[in-house]
């Protein structure tokens, strides 16, 4: 069994986690990878790709295995100058690394690693020297001489233009002297891992010290004395650490055997007296000046983005969202209902004009326009009205107008045991409205609607018409379960 980098990370992240995937390979099977994830994959392999137009003069090594480390090994012995995807083998240690470069000043070798990013977070660029100092060690003792270190990342303060500068979307961070700061840490752990691979296997995984959704893949597996819902799941419970780490160290999980409630901040403790009561707890005051608050007609609204790490439209940035789908369901002071959409069709430079048209006649001039997660819409509308200036104060005027109805719920002014602390549409929609559900719809999830989107405008495309259906159905369900869910909360006045 050999040793990736993407185990090492994975090794650093849960120690559990990485012995699982090399002794029991099963526990993974059934675990896909949801759209939004493949995309991140199949993003990363873009920037990669992508990145190697800054140096035109290399050579790819295009085989696996055996064959990619000969073939490696020979482009060296032919004194190649810049080589992707290298292939480097040693003490059980496997990279494929993305650039190298022979530095004929230093006499060594500089390695450049491409992350699909804009600017990260200090722990993620911690992450990243790791990773890079990983490969150096491999490198390292491989024989070669590595002379520089550096990161190549997407440039955040970039914009599409018709014509790419490579130059322009990427930007080379030069890490030397931080990844020589880790690298003998790194070679520590690398020995670790080596001994730890071999062991035999051990009981639960560091993840019990952390929130729900930081948790790696086998928690259930490694963890079976943790209820689904448990301490895990307590409001913001990761920022909590000795709260937390208390409550693990004396075997509490489950919420009805937290010692001292009182210890709780409100949200958590409205939320563990719901799952004790069994019964929600509903503001109805506050609710109604919320509800009150907001003027007919009712436009509930939900938009459906695609980005991609290379912009792929003028105008728009690194990852930045293109708005190519809405639903609106307006609803009117005597409790008419009617339903608009639009869904682009054509990829063109223009690519959101039809529909920015179409909005613009849609939504009228008075009227409280509702989203759920508005954060989300309230960005879109930002980058459509810098795209198109002569529509600012029409999408700054939506924004301004713009209700969140998830607030209800992030602001626990309903709180019901069965949301189990998760506020998300499809979360408050099976409780509030059970007979409404996304289960026979072909498409179920925004990230899925993005991949269906592309798709559909590819050449490759052979179902067009019911790729088009699926997704008028799939946004035009987000917006309607918006207005059921807000039935709901009147009928509760």
């Amino acid at each position: 069994m050999y040793i990736t980098k993407t185990d090492y990370l994975e090794y650093l992240f849960c120690k559990k986690n990485f012995w699982l995937k090399k002794h029991k390979p099963e526990l993974f099977e059934d675990i896909e990878l949801s759209e939004f994830e493949k995309k991140i994959v199949e993003e990363g392999n873009i920037a990669d790709e992508t990145a190697r137009h800054l140096f035109p003069e290399g050579v790819l090594v295009t085989t696996h295995e055996q064959e990619a480390l000969e073939d490696t090994n020979q482009y060296i012995d032919t004194h190649e100058k810049v080589i992707f995807q290298g292939a480097f083998f040693v003490d059980s240690f496997l990279i494929r690394a993305d650039v190298i470069v022979w530095d004929e000043i230093l006499g060594g070798w500089e390695l450049y690693e491409v992350k699909a990013t804009t600017k990260v977070k200090r722990e993620q660029l911690h992450s990243h020297i790791k990773d890079i100092a990983f490969q150096k060690e491999v490198l390292t003792r491989s024989g070669l001489s590595v002379v520089k270190s550096c990161i190549i990342h997407l440039n955040g303060e970039y914009k599409r233009r018709k014509d790419i500068s490579w130059r322009d979307v990427f930007v080379i961070e030069d890490v030397t002297d931080e990844v020589k700061e880790v690298v003998d840490e790194v070679s520590m752990e690398m020995d670790e891992m080596k001994k730890a691979m071999n062991m035999p296997e051990g009981s639960g995984c560091a993840c019990i010290y952390r929130g729900r959704s930081n948790q790696c893949t086998t928690f259930a597996y490694s963890n079976p004395k943790v209820p689904e819902y448990s301490i895990h799941d307590l409001h913001r419970i990761g920022l909590s650490k000795k709260k937390l780490e208390a409550w693990v160290d004396e075997g509490v999980f489950a919420l009805e055997d937290i010692p001292n409630t009182s210890i709780l901040n409100d949200k958590q403790a409205l939320q563990v007296q719901t799952y004790l009561s069994g019964e929600p707890f509903i503001d109805r005051d506050k609710i109604r000046k919320e509800i009150e608050s907001l003027e007919y007609p009712l436009y509930f609204f939900d938009y459906e983005g695609y980005g991609t790490a290379i912009p792929e439209f003028q105008g728009y940035g690194t990852f930045e969202q293109v708005p190519f789908q809405y639903s609106l369901h307006i609803m009117h002071e005597n409790g008419e209902i009617e339903h608009r959409e639009h869904l682009v069709r054509q990829k063109r430079s223009d690519i959101a004009g039809s529909l920015v048209k179409q909005l613009a006649e849609d939504i009228g001039p008075k009227g409280s326009i509702i989203s759920w997660h508005k954060s989300y819409e309230v960005g879109r509308n930002n980058t459509l009205a810098r795209i198109y200036p002569s529509h600012t104060h029409f999408f700054e005027d939506m924004n301004d107008r713009m209700f969140d109805l998830e607030s209800i719920f992030l602001n626990q002014l309903y709180v019901h045991p069965d949301f189990k602390g998760k506020t998300s549409i499809k979360k408050i929609l099976p409780v509030l409205v059970p007979e409404l559900t996304y289960d026979k719809l072909s498409v179920k999830a925004g990230d899925q609607a993005m991949e269906r989107w592309e798709y559909m405008l590819s050449e490759e495309c052979e179902d067009e018409e019911a790729i088009y259906h699926d997704l008028l159905e799939y946004c035009k369900q987000d917006t309607w379960a918006m207005v059921k869910i807000y039935e709901e909360l009147l009928a509760l006045l």
